[in-house]
């Protein structure tokens, strides 16, 4: 019995060390864990790998980041600089391993980093230097571990190029007899490069295509003549073009779009019944280290599953990489037959019938897999009509996000921007008027946040509905920060809810902890305006919300012009206080005892017998100013969020 314990406790510190201290040397070629006869997982990673350059010269110093957009944290990592042709050898030299540790790997022995313990991290960023045997293309591929049972492989960069290289054009056409045939298919790739030879060559995997500088799209002459088309084009330049010719028993398709980068990744076009992902048919066009496919596959709610046999109904497919344009043309027949519906046993959809479509673009990974796609796909705004030549310039619109985005800006743009200055600034004017026997300051701050508490609420139930649930956002290059929209939101929420919660348990006026409530409530109601002005400039970001680019610039004037607000009244206050000889009259309530009847004890200095009338006045017109201006800015967002 003590020996079965001594070989079970062995197996169970070695699991431990080889978890927490790193993956070791002889893992850098296969990259795969030694975790029992653990598995990969097959889903999409939650992590990305991505290099600070597309291009490297001896003496330049490139960071790796390995970063999870959702903040999923992971336990272990193996990273390493391989040759994109092979996988195998690690090239390079890693000079930083942030928390890890460098692995004695390669020619240059610090050709991979690894972890050196179990500690949770959501993003880590290295330095690699190309050495001097260092003369190829490089791509960077990582096995991510979050926990013992569940890792990913094959997290992989764009490719790396030296810059020594000159630019390519290699166009790879593969050529499929119909499948009415009975014949075996034959497959063909013709590469042209730059010279006038051609070449014909049996089917490979592997082929150098790089990217040069991206020159604009042109429109294509030819839609709403001859072929239908879903573009998004100023003038005669296109960030992207879907066109499509009825022929027959198929229909022809064309995608082009412009990219920054070309290599490992998708462009696809999906068939939808409605404006949002689930039970799409999709179409994908792949470039991987080189190698280009064209395959169907078909989302099952919100994640993108393959199929028995992804070049069912395909034919004539070809994709053209060139200069940062990402061009892909397929035939894609209207109906399978019988026996490749047998052999099928995904969607298939039936292009006699109108559909709704989407164009994406995101990260292909090894194995043809399609990631997670970086921004929304834009949808058409109705359904399409594959046998018309109709152009389509304009894509969906999401309602429901609108209505929620409108409800939130009302909530914490107008209501709560008024109702805070109303509460601070305003205790001790009216003071001796009433509404339905209130202070005119209480109702109208009382009043604003119960309405701005109601929209926030509904506001929220209609974005769970619209979405399903909770839903993630992806993170847009450059904007990282956007999956925090919908966390903020729901912190805003609770915060909402939560202030007038605590009102039900104010203390009475002459109670000694009255302060901490007035300070409890002041801070529960300032922290909720700052994240939920955040949560609105995140918001207008974001793809569906449609509003131009320069929304953003006018919350951040909102916000600018409060400050001034702020600081104006403040001023006034004190030129007010030194005629009067009062105290400081925003915070007399916070460090004295109040009434139950939203007043406070006012200092005996202080009335509106002795105040000077053109102060109160004043008061009265900067309310009423402040009032025509949140109202100006809350129409204007409204405004590009609805009409956009």
């Amino acid at each position: 019995m003590q020996s079965v314990l001594f070989v079970i406790t062995a197996l169970v510190i070695q699991r431990i060390q080889g978890f927490g201290t790193g993956a070791p040397a002889s893992k850098c070629g296969d990259m795969f864990p030694s975790h029992s006869q653990i598995q990969p997982e097959n889903s999409l990673p939650p992590y990305t790998l991505t290099a600070s350059s597309y291009t490297y010269k001896q003496g330049d110093t490139i960071t790796i980041t390995l970063v999870s957009p959702t903040r999923a944290s992971f336990a272990g990592y193996i990273i390493g600089a391989k040759d994109p042709a092979t996988l195998n050898n690690n090239i390079g030299r890693f000079t930083n391993s942030a928390t890890g540790k460098i692995l004695p790997c390669g020619s240059s022995g610090a050709g991979a980093v690894t972890h050196q313990s179990s500690q949770s991290e959501y993003r880590l960023e290295f330095q690699w230097q190309p050495t001097a045997d260092t003369t190829g293309n490089v791509v960077f591929m990582a096995t991510v571990v979050e926990s013992y049972t569940t890792f990913w492989m094959n997290i992989v960069t764009s490719v790396i190029y030296p810059e020594v290289q000159t630019t390519q054009a290699f166009v790879l056409q593969t050529t499929q007899k119909p499948e009415t045939t009975t014949q075996p298919v034959t497959e063909s790739i013709q590469i042209t490069t730059t010279t006038t030879s051609t070449t014909t060559i049996k089917p490979t995997t592997k082929a150098s295509i790089l990217p040069g500088d991206t020159s604009s799209l042109k429109s294509d002459s030819e839609c709403g003549a001859t072929k239908g088309c879903f573009i998004d084009c100023t003038g005669n330049s296109c960030n992207y073009i879907v066109t499509w010719r009825d022929n027959g028993d198929a229909v022809d398709f064309e995608l082009s779009t412009k990219l920054q980068d070309t290599n490992n990744k998708w462009i696809a076009i999906a068939f939808s019944s409605d404006l949002k992902m689930g039970a799409d048919e999709v179409v994908a066009c792949l470039n991987v280290g080189g190698s280009t496919d064209v395959q169907r596959s078909y989302n099952d709610g919100k994640n993108n599953k393959q199929v028995t046999n992804p070049s069912a109904g395909l034919s004539n497919t070809v994709v053209t990489v060139q200069d940062g344009m990402f061009k892909c043309s397929f035939r894609k027949n209207k109906r399978l037959s019988r026996r490749k519906r047998q052999t099928t046993n995904s969607l298939f959809v039936d292009l006699d019938s109108d559909y709704n479509l989407m164009f994406g673009t995101g990260p292909a990974y090894p194995g043809n897999r399609i990631g997670m796609h970086s921004i929304n796909p834009v949808v058409t705004p109705g359904k399409v009509d594959f046998q018309s030549f109709s152009v389509i310039g304009d894509t969906a619109k999401y309602p429901l996000v609108k209505i929620h985005a409108c409800l939130m800006i009302i909530s914490w743009i107008f209501c709560t921007g008024v109702a805070i200055i109303a509460a601070r600034y305003y205790k001790p004017v009216w003071s001796k008027s009433s509404l339905f026997n209130q202070k005119i300051w209480f109702q109208i701050h009382r009043t604003l946040m119960v309405t701005a508490m109601a929209l926030t609420i509904v506001a929220f139930i209609i974005i769970f509905v619209e979405v399903g649930g909770y839903s993630q956002v992806s993170a847009s290059p450059g904007k990282e920060y956007l999956p925090s929209h919908p966390v903020l939101g729901i912190i805003v929420t609770i915060l909402c809810v939560l202030n007038p919660i605590m009102s039900f348990f104010r203390p009475g006026p002459n109670d000694k902890t009255r302060p901490i409530f007035n300070w409890a409530h002041w801070g529960v109601g300032m922290l909720a305006q700052i994240l939920a002005i955040i949560t609105i400039i995140f918001g207008v970001e974001l793809q569906k919300s449609t509003a131009p680019k320069y929304t953003v610039w006018v919350v951040v004037g909102f916000v600018i012009y409060y400050v001034i607000m702020e600081i104006t009244q403040k001023v006034v206050d004190k030129l007010a206080e030194s005629k009067t000889g009062e105290g400081e009259i925003d915070t007399v309530e916070m460090k004295q005892n109040g009434s139950q009847n939203g007043s406070f004890n006012q200092p005996p200095a202080y009335s509106e017998d002795n105040k000077n009338k053109k102060d109160t006045l004043l008061k009265k017109s900067l309310l009423a100013l402040h009032g025509i201006c949140t109202l100006a800015f809350t129409f204007t967002l409204l405004l590009l969020v609805t009409i956009y």
